[in-house]
């Protein structure tokens, strides 16, 4: 599987993520909840709830390009309720 980045995306990471961060926790991670998502034009994606290789939660969601591949749209450390979703998500793998 292949990703790329929407340049808007990876310029505004925030709480200290970087970009071989996010593909690192695609790539690397043990546990990656992976849902459905679709924009308000019904647009399909990904949205995938993983870890960090240091452990901190985050989302990230992404936009099919074709085949395999996808486009890297959104990637932020979750939320206090993300995590917890997340959590109890993972107590149960």
């Amino acid at each position: 599987m292949g990703y790329e980045w929407l340049l808007s995306a990876a310029m505004n990471l925030n709480g200290g993520l970087t970009t071989d961060e996010v593909l690192r926790a695609l790539a690397d991670a043990p546990h990656r909840w992976v849902q459905a998502v679709f924009t308000k034009n019904g647009a399909p994606g990904l949205s995938v709830w993983t870890r960090t290789p240091a452990g901190t939660p985050i989302l990230v969601v992404l936009r099919p390009l074709g085949g395999f591949d996808h486009q890297i749209v959104y990637a932020a450390p979750m939320t206090p309720d993300q995590v917890t979703a997340f959590e109890e998500w993972e107590a149960n793998q």
